[in-house]
């Protein structure tokens, strides 16, 4: 089987295999998703930032707002004028919580489609850039606007609309706009910050962002939810000749977890070190701001000399660097600092490769350059939680330092260096026993 698909549904958790290889985890959190939809109320404004605080749920972190943005002409934007705390507002989440920020959200309304987005505070009729054949960008247009006529509303197209049949578009267009109404009329009922739309669940999520991939296994916790996945299957199905997916059920998410080892890999996929295949590791360590990872020959000494070497082990290190940045979801700002290399045509066929590599993420990757002290910079745009942000806490005896700390007033100085050589083995026997209690 070539790719397999393991799915905790209650957990919110999912794991894509190549070949018996682990490709990608997947993660969504468990109160605020991207594209849900909240009737939000103001709680502080920050007028230098053009921004604000809105409550979302009162039980748990407020979301912010940014108001901002570039404004188009065609644009009606769904905002307070003014804005005062206590008002109410529209939006909807665009990126989860991370570390301690809470989610952020969007005053400007999107609800998706197969092939459509709907942005009822818009009169914008848009092509995604996929699409750069003329002609089809006209005849996609075309449509939008007799889909969207005569009520002022702003269409998206996707690229998979060229192939879509004009009474699917047509039902579609409907079906969004009667969802639009019923939040609409949700949000004029209620007077307090509440969720009006819930995105489509965690399973059907998976299959919408890898709807390129033909999943030939898939593994799920739920009776019920394998139900209804076999009916979305037979729903997709894009040829007669394509291969039946099996569908593997489980009595209980403990029991796929024992049975998968899934607690075991995700374990393994959070240890900051990483050996590479013929000797050499990488160190990856996230910080609140950015991740660094760095990059140590160890004792690889295989090559005759040292320009060899750093190639070498440059190369199966990027290799491996963009395999963990997928598999951990990283994103934002990642500084990567390889073994130093004098020669620049090395460098340069480094970040080529690089490239090439980061080009198969389906999440967007930007290498930006090597800085003078041989840093590589890139981005990676935020696409859901880290497994971070998903599955690790903060130690509530060293504080998040990773490391305890001694009164050393009270230390006699003969001690001294022994305390510091059983220190670590003491750490780390007291943040497993932590660990295990948020677990």
């Amino acid at each position: 089987m070539s790719y397999r698909l393991i799915v905790i549904q209650k957990s919110g958790v999912g794991l894509i295999y190549f070949q018996n290889k682990l490709l990608s985890v997947v993660m969504e959190h468990s109160l605020y998703k991207v594209n849900d939809i909240y009737l939000g109320k103001i709680s502080t404004i920050l007028p230098s930032l053009d921004a604000a605080f809105v409550t979302l749920n009162p039980l748990s972190k407020n979301g912010f707002i940014s108001f901002d943005q570039p404004k188009d002409k065609n644009q009606s934007y769904n905002r307070l004028n003014p804005i005062k705390i206590n008002k109410n507002i529209l939006v909807q989440i665009t990126r989860e919580p991370i570390g301690t920020k809470g989610p952020s959200v969007s005053c400007q309304i999107s609800l998706m489609g197969k092939y459509l987005i709907l942005l009822p505070f818009s009169q914008l009729i848009s092509v995604t850039k996929k699409i750069s054949n003329e002609t089809d960008k006209d005849y996609i247009k075309a449509i939008s606007n007799l889909l969207t006529n005569p009520n002022h509303i702003g269409i998206i197209a996707k690229s998979g609309i060229i192939q879509a049949n004009i009474n699917f578009l047509i039902k579609e267009i409907k079906i969004l706009k009667s969802r639009w109404n019923i939040i609409l009329s949700k949000s004029l009922r209620t007077s307090r910050p509440s969720l009006l739309s819930r995105r489509k669940n965690f399973l059907n999520k998976i299959l919408e962002d890898y709807s390129a991939i033909n999943f030939e296994f898939i593994a799920i916790d739920s009776y019920e939810t394998a139900k209804n996945l076999k009916l979305t299957l037979n729903k997709i199905k894009k040829s007669e000749t394509e291969k039946k997916t099996v569908i593997e059920v489980h009595n209980s998410e403990l029991d796929l977890i024992k049975y998968y080892l899934i607690d075991i890999i995700l374990t393994e996929i959070m240890k900051p070190r990483v050996n590479l295949p013929k000797g050499g590791y990488i160190v990856i360590e996230k910080t609140e701001a950015l991740t660094t990872i760095d990059v140590n020959s160890g004792s690889f000494t295989t090559l005759h000399n040292s320009r060899q070497t750093s190639l070498w082990v440059n190369y199966s290190a990027a290799y491996e660097i963009v395999k963990q940045i997928r598999l951990r979801n990283l994103g934002g700002i990642i500084i990567i600092d390889f073994i130093d290399s004098t020669s620049q045509v090395d460098q340069m066929k480094l970040l080529h490769y690089m490239s090439r590599l980061v080009k198969k993420d389906f999440v967007k990757c930007t290498i930006i350059q090597m800085s003078e002290l041989g840093l590589v910079e890139m981005t990676r745009t935020r696409y859901g939680q880290s497994i971070y942000d998903a599955f690790s806490r903060r130690c509530v005896m060293c504080n998040g330092l990773g490391h305890l700390t001694l009164n050393l007033g009270i230390i006699n100085h003969k001690n001294y260096e022994l305390l510091l050589t059983n220190i670590s083995r003491f750490n780390k026997i007291s943040c497993k026993k932590i660990e295990r209690l948020y677990s």
